[in-house]
């Protein structure tokens, strides 16, 4: 879903980041958090050619994608805390 969501977006910006803000599923199990991005960190957090991304994600066991300037952490709440922490050495 998140892929489709990227790729939508891409096409006709603004289509799902426009309403984003920040949020995050109350469940300990499986669940979303959404972090709104500016966009200069944004391209820092992506990375050349998507390799910073892939490495949030690697390393902190949680799926990484980014919808416009929103960037979705999928997992449990411990992957998502942990690459929201990852996220926020960055900057």
């Amino acid at each position: 879903e998140l892929k489709v969501m990227c790729a939508v977006e891409t096409k006709m910006p603004g289509f799902f980041s426009k309403h984003a803000k920040d949020w995050e599923d109350p469940h300990d199990d499986w669940g979303t958090k959404t972090l709104v991005l500016e966009p200069n960190e944004l391209s820092y957090a992506l990375g050349k050619k998507g390799m910073t991304r892939r490495k949030l994600a690697a390393s902190s066991k949680c799926i990484v994608e980014y919808v416009g300037c929103t960037v979705h952490l999928s997992g449990t709440y411990t992957e998502r805390k942990r690459a929201e922490q990852y996220l926020g050495w960055l900057f």
